[in-house]
């Protein structure tokens, strides 16, 4: 299928391995972490339940409810940091075709800190883009147009969902103009850059749905591969089989998350800088997400408001302040 750049996703992948490591190792502490958690919880709940029954039940509920706590924890205070880092250095090697020199997450953490200050201010763009995107698919994106499958119509509200959840790749691509265009009044960047989206929602949007398809897929293989140790060890020790069933469903979920998340957001990433490259901000698109998003008027307040210090000197850029799209090659 166009807009597919995977073979170029597979090459910056490559290109900020010291990222895909740091995710690898900091998801196989989590996985640990968590499947420990269920362990104990699933052995506690057993022993009590013998006593009362409600009482393994309650168990359970407490250690489930700790291990969402932690993944919560987790995911706001630093794999989403990470992400940003991860994101940030991506977006220097799409836009001007070379890796930053030195420490690849310094560097991304410094770009992360250097536009956004602190995580709550990144958290509180990403909370509007994420709300106009999902506008813009709901009320603009013609679905159906997505994918060349013939009796998809009857699929539609499969495909609404699947095209919402895929929108998280979305809304970094759009927060990577802040790395891009070099300049710090965050707001502004991420109004632009979701009325480009608007403009050239099909590419982009038929990239990332075809990204979120392939990761349930590869979640699935994941667990299936998982599952086969899983079940040996399981055939000599009955008693673990709970135990081993719910580690097999973890640590499938965090190298989907280290390494498929990793994977999409580049392709991501490409396919939104390719397809808005050389546009410029369109006023009627403006007007028309006014009509249907509050939270994009809400955006454009906060970007008319912002106090923003003096922007960094424009590097390598084109002729309407973007920064030119350099190819990811291999070497």
């Amino acid at each position: 299928m166009k807009n597919l750049y995977f073979g170029e996703a597979f090459k910056l992948i490559t290109k900020t391995m010291p990222f895909i490591w740091i995710r690898l190792g900091s998801y196989l502490v989590l996985g640990l972490a968590l499947s420990l958690i269920f362990g104990i919880a699933g052995g506690l709940s057993w022993m009590l339940a013998k006593l009362w029954a409600p009482l393994g039940f309650i168990i359970f509920l407490v250690a489930f409810g700790g291990a969402f706590g932690l993944m919560k924890w987790a995911s706001r205070y630093y794999f989403y940091l990470l992400k940003a880092a991860h994101t940030a250095v991506m977006t220097e090697i799409i836009t001007t075709g070379k890796v930053p020199e030195g420490s690849q997450v310094a560097y991304g953490k410094a770009q992360v800190m250097n536009r956004f200050r602190d995580t709550s201010l990144m958290f509180g763009v990403d909370r509007l883009v994420d709300g106009v995107v999902k506008a813009v698919i709901r009320n603009f994106a013609r679905l159906a147009d997505l994918l060349p499958i013939p009796g998809l119509d009857s699929l539609m509200g499969l495909v609404q969902r699947v095209a919402v959840a895929s929108s998280t790749y979305v809304d970094e691509a759009i927060l990577s103009r802040a790395y891009a265009r070099r300049e710090q009044n965050v707001w502004k960047v991420a109004q632009d850059g979701v009325i480009l989206y608007a403009q050239a929602w099909k590419p982009i949007l038929t990239n990332a749905v075809v990204l979120a398809l392939l990761s349930y897929v590869e979640f699935v293989a994941l667990i299936i591969l998982f599952a086969l140790p899983a079940l040996a060890l399981a055939f000599v020790f009955p008693a673990l089989k709970l135990a081993l069933g719910i580690a097999v469903v973890v640590m499938a979920l965090m190298v989907k998350l280290a390494v498929s998340d990793a994977f999409s957001m580049a392709a991501t990433l490409l396919a939104y800088h390719r397809a808005t490259e050389g546009l410029a901000v369109n006023a009627e698109w403006k007007s028309k997400l006014e009509g249907v998003s509050s939270k994009f008027k809400e955006l454009g307040q906060k970007a008319a408001t912002a106090v923003t210090p003096a922007a960094y000197s424009m590097v390598n850029t084109g002729t309407n302040g973007e920064a030119k799209i350099a190819p990811v090659s291999g070497s």
